[in-house]
C-alpha cells in the first residue's frame, strides 16, 4: 500500500473511533465496571482494653500480653496482643465481629467471647477477665469405691451461671470456673439411685459449706454418696390428678427441715431419699381448693404416722376439700397490695400454709377447721411491715381467728415503715447464711429477719431507735454474735462483720 493509501486509512480510523468508543460505553455487559477499591476513610478503629476483674466485678490492673482476636462470621480471624497498657487495636471494615479475648496465661484467666458491632464510628471496649480457678475432689460410694459419671456442680453465691463437671473412672472431678465464692453439690450418675449431697454433708443448699475460691484453687472437696430409695406416687383432688402440688418429706433421723417435690403434669412425684423413717405432708397449689394432708390420711401433724421407707415404695395421696380463710390485703390508704404472702398456722404449729395475694389484693387459704394465727409477709423492697393480724408483733400477742366448716372473711391492712438492710459476713467476706437479726430493746423483740444465701437481709421496721441483736448461723458454727444500736428514723443500710471464735 502506498503512503497516500495509509494516510487515508488512518483518517478513516480516526473518524470511526468516537463511534466505536460510544458503542463500548453503551454495552456494559461486554466490559464490566470494576468496584472501587476500599479507601482508608471506610475503615474503622476497634480499641480493646483488657484488665483483670476484681471480686466486685470492677476493673483490675491491665493485662499486657492478653490475646485479642476478631473475626467475621465468614472471614478469617485476626489477632493482636495487648500492649503494656492492656490495649489491643485493630483497623477493620464496618461489620459485626466475633471477639475472643484470652489472658496472657490462659490457664490463669477465663476466656471472654462476645459479638460486637463495629459500624458507623470507631469503637472502644473494656473487657474484664476473671481469674480461672479449679475446684476438685473425689466422689465415692458408701463402700469407698470411686463413682464414675457423677456430676459435681459449682453454684456461685451471687450469680446464676452454674458450672458442672462429671467424674472420671477414678471418681475424680475438676471444675474450671471463674474465681468467686461457691457452694458445691454432687449427684450420682443416671440410674444409680445415690442420694445427692452438698459440700459439708448437708442435703440442703442453705446449710452447705461455702468454698472460698476467690484467690486460689480449692482441692480435696470429697463426697461419699449413700444409696437411696425412691418414694413415688400421685396427688389427687376429687379423683383428678393435680399438677404442681407439693409432697414434703422430713427425716426423723436428724433435726433438718423439709425437702419438697412437686408433681408433674400427670400429678406424679418422685423423691430419692436415704432409707429411714419420714414424716410426709402433701399440699395443693394455691389455685386448687383443697386441704393439706399428712401421712397416714390425717389433717393434723401431731396425728401423723411416720413412713418407714426402707425400700422403694408407692404412696398415692388424695387431698380433701376444706373451708377457707379469705379476704383482701390493702394498705392504709385502702389500695390493694399484691404479692403479699398471707400465712396461717395454729398456736402450736402443725403446718404453716402461706398463699399470695393477687393483683386485686385478694387471697384465700384453704385449711381444716381450727383456730389460727395470721401473719403477713410483704414482698421485698415494698416498704411494708411484716407483722401479725391487727399490728401484733409476734404469735404470742396475735389475735386468733376461728375457722369452722364455712369460709371466714378476714381483711388485712399492711402499713409502711422504714427499710433496714445490709449484709452479715465473717472477716474474710464470706456470707453468714441463715444468721438472724432482731430489732427491739434488750427485753423484747419487735422486728426480726434472717440473711439469705448471699448473706443479705432486709427488715422493715417502725421508725425509731433500736437495740440490734445478731445471732450467727448454725453452720459453720465458728462465728460469734454481735449487739449494736441504730437510729432507724429513716432508711438504714449496714454491713455487719462477725468475729470468729477465739482459738
Amino acid at each position: 500500500m502506498t503512503l497516500t493509501g495509509l494516510r487515508r486509512l488512518g483518517a478513516a480510523f480516526i473518524r470511526l473511533g468516537p463511534f466505536l468508543l460510544a458503542a463500548c460505553v453503551a454495552s456494559p455487559s461486554t466490559v464490566p465496571t470494576p468496584s472501587p477499591a476500599p479507601t482508608a476513610s471506610s475503615q474503622l478503629a476497634l480499641r480493646v482494653l483488657v484488665t483483670g476483674l476484681t471480686d466486685l466485678d470492677a476493673s483490675g490492673p491491665p493485662l499486657p500480653g492478653a490475646h485479642v482476636c476478631v473475626a467475621t462470621a465468614r472471614g478469617g480471624e485476626r489477632c493482636n496482643e495487648a500492649a503494656k497498657d492492656g490495649t489491643a487495636t485493630f483497623t477493620l471494615a464496618p461489620s459485626t465481629y466475633l471477639l475472643r479475648v484470652e489472658g496472657p496465661d490462659p490457664t490463669r484467666w477465663m476466656t471472654d467471647n462476645r459479638v460486637i458491632d463495629v459500624t458507623g464510628a470507631d469503637t472502644a471496649l473494656w473487657i474484664g477477665l476473671p481469674a480461672r480457678i479449679r475446684i476438685s475432689g473425689v466422689v465415692r460410694n458408701e463402700q469407698g469405691a470411686p463413682v464414675a459419671r457423677a456430676q459435681a456442680c459449682a453454684h456461685p453465691i451471687t450469680r446464676i451461671d452454674v458450672t458442672c463437671a462429671r467424674t472420671g473412672a477414678d471418681g475424680k472431678y475438676i471444675i474450671e470456673t471463674r474465681a468467686d465464692l461457691y457452694r458445691l453439690d454432687v449427684e450420682g450418675p443416671p440410674g444409680a439411685k445415690l442420694v445427692p449431697l452438698w459440700a459439708g454433708g448437708s442435703p440442703f443448699e442453705e446449710d452447705s459449706a461455702i468454698l472460698d475460691a476467690r484467690a486460689s484453687d480449692v482441692a480435696d472437696i470429697d463426697f461419699a454418696l449413700e444409696p437411696g430409695v425412691v418414694l413415688r406416687g400421685t396427688v389427687r383432688v376429687a379423683g383428678v390428678t393435680i399438677e404442681d402440688a407439693q409432697v414434703c418429706i422430713r427425716t426423723l433421723a436428724a433435726p433438718v427441715g423439709w425437702q419438697c417435690e412437686r408433681t408433674d403434669k400427670r400429678g406424679a412425684y418422685s423423691a430419692l431419699r436415704a432409707p429411714g423413717e419420714y414424716w410426709v405432708w402433701a399440699l395443693p397449689p394455691d389455685r386448687v381448693r383443697a386441704t393439706g394432708l399428712w401421712h397416714d390420711r390425717v389433717l393434723e401433724g401431731f396425728q401423723a404416722t411416720p413412713l418407714d421407707l426402707g425400700a422403694d415404695a408407692t404412696l398415692d395421696l388424695t387431698l380433701p376439700n376444706g373451708p377457707q380463710i379469705r379476704g383482701r390485703v390493702r394498705n392504709e390508704s385502702g389500695e390493694a397490695v399484691p404479692d403479699v404472702y398471707v400465712c396461717v398456722d395454729t398456736a402450736f404449729t402443725t403446718g404453716r400454709i402461706c398463699r399470695p395475694s393477687g393483683f386485686d389484693g385478694a387471697y384465700a387459704v384453704t385449711t381444716r377447721p381450727s383456730t389460727y394465727i395470721i401473719n403477713v409477709v410483704p414482698p421485698a423492697g415494698s416498704g411494708y411491715i411484716a407483722e401479725y393480724l391487727d399490728r401484733k408483733r409476734n404469735w404470742v400477742e396475735a389475735d386468733e381467728v376461728r375457722l369452722d366448716s364455712a369460709d371466714t372473711e378476714v381483711d388485712l391492712v399492711v402499713r409502711r415503715g422504714v427499710i433496714v438492710k445490709g449484709t452479715i459476713k465473717d472477716k474474710r467476706g464470706v456470707p453468714a447464711v441463715g444468721a438472724t437479726i432482731n430489732f427491739g430493746d434488750p427485753r423484747e423483740v419487735e422486728h426480726a429477719g434472717a440473711t439469705d444465701g448471699t448473706g443479705a437481709f432486709e427488715v422493715v421496721v417502725v421508725p425509731g431507735n433500736y437495740y440490734v441483736d445478731v445471732f450467727p448461723p448454725r453452720f459453720p458454727g465458728n462465728l460469734v454474735g454481735r449487739q449494736m444500736e441504730i437510729d432507724a428514723s429513716g432508711a438504714v443500710e449496714i454491713d455487719i462483720v462477725l468475729d470468729d471464735v477465739a482459738p
